[in-house]
């Protein structure tokens, strides 16, 4: 299959890239900085911004003979550093617009799949989610986040694609030397994220596997899942 890839430069989005390339797929990826990706034969790098849907568009016909089977969007919002207290740099709704002009692009276009890698406390799985873990959103800038990735969930319902949103609970990115050692199943909680505890976490890679198996088969079509390790 061939794939559109949205954030492919994050660290969730290059396992994801790594992964789809090991399994045969090919990969279109619309990034900022063609730098901060290995070339690839597989792998076709496009430069520009998913806010820009004539950047998207040139993504969809950048690979000569083949248009992309779905979309896998791993974008999150950026702040200054990797504290939670840290100033955010993206734009508002910088999730919820780049997910409303891919999906509008991709239906212009006839495409219907789209995967979104989103996070648990988003949409219904609120409600689920420990009270210290709303505390800690509440009070830190991750709450900027978690505000965007609740527009993502509410724009992308307005579309006519086949999308799934993948919940992820707090992620983890050790040890990423070992990525094959790292990945496993995850395990699925539902879209409301039943179960949910303070201790959860699941590895990048574990995700991005998740991830290309929702997007090459086909699973939970208009559906949201919360997964954990």
């Amino acid at each position: 299959m061939h794939f559109l890839l949205l954030g492919a430069t994050g660290r969730t989005g290059k396992c994801v890239v790594a992964d789809l390339l090991s399994q045969g797929h090919t990969a279109v990826a619309l990034i900022r900085d063609s730098s901060r990706l290995p070339t690839d034969p597989n792998l076709t790098i496009v430069t520009g911004s998913p806010l820009s849907k004539d950047d998207i568009r040139k993504a969809l016909t950048a690979t000569p003979g083949v248009s992309p089977d779905a979309a896998i969007m791993t974008l999150n919002t950026v702040r200054e550093s990797d504290s939670p207290f840290a100033a955010q740099l993206s734009p508002p709704r910088f999730l919820a617009d780049s997910c409303a002009n891919v999906c509008e692009v991709l239906e212009q276009v006839g495409i219907s799949r789209v995967v979104v890698m989103s996070t648990a406390g988003a949409g219904s799985s609120w409600a689920k989610l420990p009270w210290i873990s709303k505390a800690f959103m509440g009070w830190t800038n991750i709450k900027y986040a978690l505000e965007d990735h609740n527009l993502v969930d509410a724009e992308i319902r307005k579309t006519t694609m086949d999308w799934t949103l993948v919940r992820a609970v707090r992620l983890e990115f050790n040890d990423l030397k070992s990525l094959n050692d790292k990945a496993k199943d995850v395990e699925l909680l539902g879209s409301a994220g039943d179960g949910m505890t303070i201790s959860d976490s699941v590895h990048i890679t574990s995700v991005s596997r998740f991830l290309v198996q929702v997007a090459v088969e086909g699973l939970f079509v208009k559906e949201a899942i919360v997964v954990r390790d």
